[in-house]
């Protein structure tokens, strides 16, 4: 745990090929309507530049990778019932450039470097992405490797869509018997306020967190702590985040003050600017994500409900044509 700056914090490969248009389908021959899902759909494309179909598309950030020098990531998602899924990973380094890592395709499956792993799933067809460390660090893999990973989801309508619910898993295996879970930051629940309720003593019990940068510009983040009364005991602040970078420490690392004792809310208030937050919580040799919630700035006079907000990324895709994936075997 040395290696780290942050004590606890969880720290087939290949550009687009074309297939031929037989194999998992994620597309239709007609425009869906994804209008459920607040966009259009996209074109899809073979190798020839021609359009084979429309898909509906859902994206999203897992705000935290972590692989190599012991510790692993593995994303796993699984195509619904009603139809075939296009997967889109794309990986990125805590300053938002692309990041090359060895995958592979599960247990025992060949290592491939890239910074981006797409492929199709046939309708039920389960799949589980393992990133390994460095590209070309095979065997230890010693160096650490951290960033961000964009998800992409294409489907043949919108109810497809609706329910692809990837997850992303760390662990830091046999040094701890460490196995998180951590949700997807879908682009259409990105936020400026969000909090958590935590317990940190300076010693078996510690929280970290993660602030994922959800703008295209550098981007310096308050963070606030509240004693079990409600009152503000301890701020801080980020350094100026990339964009679309990544920034994660102790929270003590941040907060200088002491800690109140007993569980505290943590408030990470991006003013006006959007980000996806992740916060763990540590026990000795127990770790576990925290339920991150909405919530305002300090002086905030309204209380509107959170809703959509824009996103740079999510635009690019809508206004690009995508290229067939290539299909898993069965």
């Amino acid at each position: 745990m040395g290696s780290f700056s942050f004590l606890g914090l969880v720290t087939l490969a290949a550009a687009l090929h074309a297939q031929p248009t037989t194999g998992a389908q994620y597309w239709s021959t007609t425009p869906p309507d994804c209008s459920s899902l607040n966009e259009s759909p996209v074109v899809i494309k073979n190798a020839a530049g021609a359009t084979v179909g429309y898909s509906c598309w859902v994206s999203g950030t897992f705000a935290w990778l972590a692989a190599g020098s012991g510790w692993g990531s593995s994303i796993r998602v699984s195509a619904p019932s009603s139809g075939a899924v296009g997967v889109d990973y794309s990986f990125y380094d805590t300053s938002g450039n692309n990041l090359t890592l060895d995958t592979s395709m599960g247990s025992g499956s060949p290592a491939s470097a890239g910074n981006d792993v797409n492929f199709a799933l046939y309708a039920n067809q389960p799949a589980e992405v393992d990133l390994l460390g460095v590209a070309g660090g095979a065997p230890s893999y010693s160096a650490l490797s951290t960033g961000s990973v964009y998800a992409v989801f294409y489907c043949p309508d919108a109810a497809t869509c609706g329910t692809v619910l990837p997850q992303l898993l760390y662990s830091f295996l046999p040094t701890k018997p460490w196995l998180l879970s951590v949700p997807i930051s879908w682009d259409t629940a990105i936020w400026t306020q969000w909090s958590a309720a935590g317990i940190d003593d300076g010693g078996t019990r510690l929280v970290s967190l993660v602030v994922y940068n959800q703008n295209s510009v550098a981007t310096v983040f308050t963070i606030r702590v509240y004693d079990g009364t409600g009152a503000l005991t301890g701020t801080g602040t980020t350094p100026a985040i990339a964009g679309f970078g990544t920034y994660g420490d102790l929270l003590s690392h941040i907060v200088k003050t002491s800690l109140p004792q007993g569980v505290f809310k943590v408030l990470i208030d991006g003013g006006s600017n959007s980000s996806s937050v992740l916060v763990l919580q540590f026990l000795g040799n127990s770790a576990s994500s925290l339920q991150v919630a909405y919530d305002y700035p300090p002086s905030a006079s309204s209380r509107a409900q959170p809703a959509l907000r824009s996103n740079v990324r999510r635009d690019r895709i809508a206004n690009t044509p995508k290229s067939i994936f290539n299909t898993l075997m069965r």
